[in-house]
């Protein structure tokens, strides 16, 4: 975007597999649920830094400055962290042709030096881009990642959209960019975001195109970036700025820019946008609700007042309420953290501002100007891009978190061995080839299963473990040995998506994600709706009302 420049002051490691010179075989197991809570457990998203050298640490729930950071950004920024929210690395995707100190573009060690190979000069991408960076782990190895650019007004975008990759296994840990500037996709506007596929594993990366009515989506996947899907739809953007954002399950997206408020529906198990609903707005920054209920919206030119709208009203346009009149800074930008709450940067302010409840209707969701006090630092125009799961806000008010269940697994020769523990048996064993073929059923009355697989061609497998408590779906898939494929062969419980023991208990102000299945008892609250659970289908995420309760 175009400024006025000023310079402010468990997983569980498989036994390495004896398998044939001509082909390797790599397993990565999610677990999954029929309905989960949501605990501390995603902390990939748990630390920020971004602007002028302006940081945030979520790890407590309360966010603390952090003032260590190295980056310059005026929009662009990504940052990720490990399982436990401790900082691997973070960018802001490539310099701007301006004078210093902006006009270095970098990747950032967790001890805040330069990667080796981190010099992003050549790399296509632009600080100044909306939404320039964004960060997605490999589904297949989590010590590999993908850092997604797009490229800025000032160049005219003519990078596009490309990628880097990071191998986190190099310079004794703190990682090492073993490629740069890959691209993807020419004449892109400066938007982009992650999208967790409808599989729990894979990402979509969202991109908007220039000057026509394109959406294009890349899947990212343990066989590397595909695509991309191209939805027409809407009006034609001929403006370069602005803000895409998702809600948590993947559902809704919004796109914002100078001239546009489009709200649209998203599937995401196929890539592809549908249902248009203009909202008759010029903003640039947007956000959803963690409950999912409520969109936020931010105007680009004026009093930058913030708009909500409630998606569950009949009239999704005559629901608009204005939570503040006004008087902010330029160039906002909106962000979900992982504590629930939406952070608004305006440009070269020194704070962030903060809707404290964006789960509540209007006025009560309580947006403050000067939010987070960032001492001395200033947060420009932008904030750090996160796959859209990893900022499933928390809570600490779980009171009995489940275990997980212990999987095994081992390839031996032309067969795949499972082992399951007690809580996984008496279950099923289902695995599809990729386009849905089934390739293989089973009981799993004994815990443990042999699957004689030298008939597999190469390609990619889902691996289905389900009982009447747990589900688990994963990744397996076969390499030939001329093949580039080559990963260590694992099981991943991700924390992110944890089986739970039957009664689970959370306690109020907790979330529930249903993805499949019935609420048993208690109160619960879809937005401003609260509803008994009594056996009630209802797929989505739900704030916990009331007393303790059973989510089954």
């Amino acid at each position: 975007m175009l400024h006025a420049y000023t310079v402010p002051s468990t997983t569980t490691t498989c036994p390495t597999p004896s398998v044939p010179v001509r082909a390797r075989w790599h397993i990565l197991f999610l677990a999954g649920v029929w309905a989960m809570a949501i605990p501390a457990a995603a902390q990939e998203a748990n630390t920020w830094y971004f602007g002028a050298r302006a940081g945030l640490d979520f790890n407590s729930g309360t966010p603390v400055t952090l003032l260590d950071g190295m980056m310059m950004s005026y929009e662009a920024s990504g940052s990720i962290s490990d399982a436990n929210g401790e900082l691997l690395f973070y960018t802001n995707a490539g310099r701007v042709m301006t004078s210093d100190p902006y006009r270095y573009g970098n990747v950032y060690d967790s001890n805040h030096n330069v990667m080796p190979n981190g010099d992003l000069e050549l790399s296509g991408g632009c600080n100044s881009a909306k939404q320039g960076a964004l960060i997605v782990q490999d589904p297949g190895n989590t010590d590999h990642y993908y850092i997604f650019t797009l490229d800025c007004a000032e160049h005219g975008v003519v990078g596009g959209l490309r990628y880097c990759e990071v191998d986190m296994t190099l310079n004794g840990g703190l990682g090492d960019v073993t490629s740069i500037a890959n691209p993807l996709l020419s004449d892109v506007t400066e938007s982009m975001i992650g999208i967790r596929h409808a599989n729990g594993v894979d990402v979509w990366v969202l991109v908007h195109g220039l000057d026509n009515s394109d959406y294009h989506a890349f899947l990212v996947t343990a066989a590397g970036i595909t695509g991309p899907v191209t939805t027409t739809i809407g009006p034609m953007v001929d403006d370069q700025p602005g803000d895409m954002a998702v809600n948590l399950t993947s559902t809704k997206v919004h796109y914002s820019s100078t001239n546009n408020s489009i709200l649209l529906d998203f599937d995401p198990s196929t890539g592809v946008l549908s249902n248009l609903l203009d909202l008759d707005r010029n903003v640039v920054g947007c956000a959803f609700a963690p409950g999912g209920q409520y969109l936020y919206t931010c105007e680009f030119l004026g009093t930058k007042r913030i708009f909500q709208y409630d998606l569950l009203a009949a009239d999704i346009l005559a629901s608009e309420q204005i939570i503040t009149a006004g008087g902010n800074a330029g160039q906002p930008s909106l962000r979900l953290a992982p504590n629930g709450k939406i952070y608004v940067a305006h440009w070269e302010q020194d704070h962030l501002g903060v809707i404290n409840n964006p789960d509540a209707q209007g006025l009560a969701a309580d947006y403050q100007y000067q939010g987070v006090a960032l001492l001395g630092r200033n947060c420009n125009a932008g904030l750090p891009e996160f796959v859209n799961d990893l900022l499933m806000p928390f809570s600490a008010a779980i009171a009995d978190a489940p275990s997980v269940p212990t999987i095994q697994c081992m390839v031996t020769g032309d067969e795949l061995l499972i082992r399951f523990g007690a809580d996984m048996a008496q279950g099923r064993l289902s695995i599809f080839r990729s386009d849905g073929t089934l390739m293989h059923e089973d009981g799993m009355r004994s815990g443990q299963a042999t699957i004689p697989i030298a008939w597999f061609a190469a390609g990619h497998y889902v691996v289905r473990l389900t009982t009447n408590q747990h589900s688990a779906t994963g990744i397996l898939y076969r390499a030939l040995a001329d093949g580039t494929v080559e990963r260590r062969t694992t099981i991943l419980i991700h924390a992110r998506q944890r089986p739970h023991l039957d009664p689970m208990r959370t306690a109020a102000g907790a979330y529930a994600q249903v993805r499949s299945g019935r609420l048993r008892g208690g109160q619960f609250a879809h937005g401003a709706h609260s509803c008994r659970g009594d056996g009630m289908q209802a797929k989505g995420i739900h704030r916990v009302a009331g007393e303790p309760h059973g989510i089954g």
